[in-house]
């Protein structure tokens, strides 16, 4: 455990005409450990005493009770515990991480460590603590209370403020929420603000404290007034640069060989614009692209084209917003939008590696960047290094590598992420690239995020959500309640695509699979999918049974199929993934079938083929054809009916039929919880078909009517008995009528 005496907590202060800053002082800091056991000595070993075990003795100051206070300069360290116990020929040591403390650092290899934990008992298996010693000085502030009323919109908050000198006093406070300004009032030596009238939703309330020597403090407290729950979000994930078109004047080309790998225009104007139809479409979260600004100019990459960095994984600068996108008015005007129809936003935290043209290298020492050694190559064992060395790999030449066994690379890149979260209002991250990071990152992204976020009282839940695009047990490895909130199911995804597109996979196995992410991800909070930036559309795959964008060396382009099959398929794709377990995610166009082969043409723009700017989803419908029509009608149809059925996201399922097993092509299951109830029916058999069976056994209501969600179609059950129809290659969801 550790306590820095006399320091502030600085975050995101607000400028104020102070003169000139204070210089910064070291601070005393105290370092208190706790044991069961009974050493005859505990000694501290860190980087600020070249990891001597005998250096920094501690003092017992009661029994079990270890301390020692230690003069630091600013700056970020590491260290650990030691307990010796002497024998008559020598002694033991037993090295220890402070349990107390939230944040860590991983040596080299913890990525590739399926089974890894932080274990801090007395020579437990374990990354090092780490400490992070601000400069003295600034106030700090500290909640006491929060009380929130969402039926009245009220929100109570009681803090204490301090100066971290003791000659300097706090001189002013506010609290602020949007564009309001509240003075808080004293009572019992603690600051009081009520802030009233809130509408339901997401808010942040910035809390802020000005100290005699004019130095200032705010402390970030995002609020939750709905009954807001991840398990039932619809995410969206919007690529800035393809969704729609708002603002022409930042419309600029980076000159690559191939229009669909260089800036195609859109921007965050433009998304603003799309957010009536995307809340039309049921969306409650939207998941945006990374807006940091990327390099200029064309880069190398694959069939022999160069590449713009419009998709935001070449970071080039951390803390400016991409010009072909916008400014920052326009990703808070997104954001607040958003906020303000009751939906969420998430960002791409892109922590693994920045561009060559970063200017933070020029801040870092060579050892900061891992030894070139590109992804897809083959390692002297004969294994990619995508797999051989996943934490030091660069994913191309001019993306180095950040290595985070560096303390102040780990650090700095992390409280990047929690300052866009803090100044912005954001409800999440994704994190790309999880397996490519040590632990350390997701634990101490996870641990920040409850401390700077989280705060008691709030009922604010910021979602940490990672991509390892790899096997169940790679994704498990880093989830948890101290790591990521979840991961997207890439093992899920390859089986559905069995199940939906080449007929190789049962339905009833992909069901299975689905109710049983609970098991393969415990605690775990997942996002399941049917296509993303990485992979071809399902549109196009399902059409012609490939993805390979460059089949003779160079780009091409698809185009909608014309055929129905493709169309059925994924509305029958997107009806299971609707009424299953996780947070189904649209990736952009995935709701009306966008075309494209593999990366880059699966990021075609939307607008090629609808424009969703100030629209609502029947009137984009009625200006497709008629299959990417009736599958956008279907997915708006299934969000609603998710919305409304909480049984379709978090209830049990039940078999309710099976085709025989030489002929697997027809399954059904109920989805229960409580009385809310739903029947989904999904046929790959290529003729129509009819169906009887009973409902009382599956937890289905007898003697009612039971309405497609898709269709429309009424069917009466008979009592306990039900019978329908289901047309070639279709799906059904099932409801029954509250009339």
């Amino acid at each position: 455990m550790l306590l820095l005496l006399g320091c502030g907590d600085k975050s995101a202060p607000a400028p104020v005409d102070s003169g000139t800053a204070p210089e910064a002082t070291s601070c005393p800091t105290t370092f208190s450990y706790r044991t069961d056991g009974d050493p005859d000595e505990v000694r501290l070993a860190g980087s600020f005493n070249d990891w001597s075990p005998e250096a920094t003795p501690m003092t017992e100051a009661v029994a079990g009770m270890w301390a020692v206070t230690v003069a630091l300069d600013p700056g970020r360290y590491t260290y650990k515990f030691v307990e010796f116990t002497e024998w008559s020929h020598g002694g033991a040591e037993l090295w220890a991480c402070d349990a107390n403390n939230p944040l860590i650092h991983c040596e080299e290899g913890t990525a590739a460590d399926l089974d890894w934990s932080q274990d801090c008992s007395a020579g437990g298996s374990s990354c090092n603590s780490l400490i992070v010693v601000e400069a003295c000085g600034p106030p700090r502030i500290e909640l006491v209370e929060v009380q929130t009323t969402a039926a009245t919109g009220t929100v109570d908050i009681r803090f204490q403020a301090w100066a971290a000198v003791d000659d300097e006093e706090i001189i002013q406070t506010s609290a602020r929420v949007g564009h309001r300004s509240l003075e808080p009032t004293t009572l019992d030596g603690m600051f009081h603000v009520e802030l009233a009238g809130l509408s339901a939703g997401p808010h942040s309330i910035e809390l802020w404290a000005l100290d005699s020597a004019l130095q200032e403090t705010t402390l970030t407290v995002p609020i939750d007034l709905d009954e807001w729950s991840w398990d039932r979000a619809v995410l969206y994930h919007a690529m800035i640069d393809r969704v729609a078109n708002g603002a022409a004047g930042n419309d600029s080309l980076e000159g690559t060989t191939h229009p669909i790998t260089d800036y195609a225009g859109g921007d965050l104007k433009g998304l603003e614009a799309a957010l009536p139809y995307l809340d039309d479409l049921g969306v409650n979260t939207l998941w945006l692209s990374n807006p940091q600004a990327g390099p200029t100019g064309a880069w190398p990459g694959d069939c022999g084209a160069t590449y713009a960095g419009y998709h935001g994984f070449w970071p080039a600068d951390w803390d400016r917003i991409d010009p072909h996108l916008g400014h920052e008015d326009a990703l808070r005007s997104l954001i607040d939008a958003a906020h303000d129809r009751g939906m969420r936003v998430i960002i791409d935290w892109v922590g693994n590696h920045v561009h060559q043209d970063h200017p933070v290298l020029d801040e870092w020492p060579a050892e900061a960047i891992h030894e070139e050694a590109i992804c897809s190559e083959v390692g002297p064992d004969g294994r990619l290094n995508w797999d051989r060395i996943p934490e030091s790999c660069w994913f191309a030449p001019y993306l180095p590598d950040l290595d985070q066994t560096d303390p102040a690379v780990l650090q700095q890149s992390i409280d990047k992420a929690l300052a866009w979260a803090r100044d912005y209002g954001l409800d999440g991250l994704r994190v790309d690239a999880a397996k490519h990071m040590p632990h350390s990152v997701s634990w101490n992204l996870q641990s920040q995020v409850q401390t700077q976020l989280e705060h008691r009282g709030t009922d604010f839940d910021f979602y940490l959500v990672g991509e390892t695009f790899d096997g169940a047990d790679a994704i498990n490895a880093f989830i948890g309640p101290d790591q990521l909130d979840g991961q997207f199911d890439f093992p899920l995804y390859w089986q559905l695509r069995d199940a939906f597109i080449y007929d190789s996979a049962s339905l009833r196995d992909v069901v299975q699979t689905a109710t049983a992410s609970a098991e393969r991800y415990p605690g775990g909070r997942m996002s399941t999918f049917l296509g993303n930036l990485d992979v071809g559309r399902f549109s196009t795959t399902a059409a012609e049974w490939t993805d390979d964008v460059c089949p003779e060396g160079a780009l091409r382009q698809a185009s909608f199929p014309t055929e129905s099959e493709p169309y059925d398929r994924l509305l029958m794709a997107w009806t299971f993934l609707f009424s299953q377990p996780g947070i189904p995610l649209i990736y952009y166009g995935d709701e009306l079938g966008l075309p494209g082969y593999g990366d880059p043409d699966n990021r075609q723009p939307l607008w090629w083929a609808a424009d969703v700017k100030n629209s609502d989803v029947e009137t984009v419908a009625a200006a497709l054809p008629e299959g990417p029509a009736r599958v956008l009608r279907g997915v708006s149809a299934l969000a609603r009916a998710r919305r409304e059925h909480p049984a379709l996201a978090t209830g049990q399922t039940t078999e309710w039929w099976a085709a025989p097993e030489d002929h697997p092509t027809l399954y059904a299951y109920a989805r229960t919880q409580g009385e809310d109830t739903a029947l989904v029916i999904l046929s790959r058999w290529s003729d129509e078909t009819t169906i009887t069976n009973s409902l009382s056994f599956a937890g289905l209501p007898g003697g009612v009517t039971y309405v497609d969600a898709l269709s429309g179609e009424s069917f009466d059950a008979d009592g306990d008995s039900l019978t329908l129809t289901m047309p070639p290659m279709s799906a059904r969801l099932l409801l029954p009528s509250a009339e």
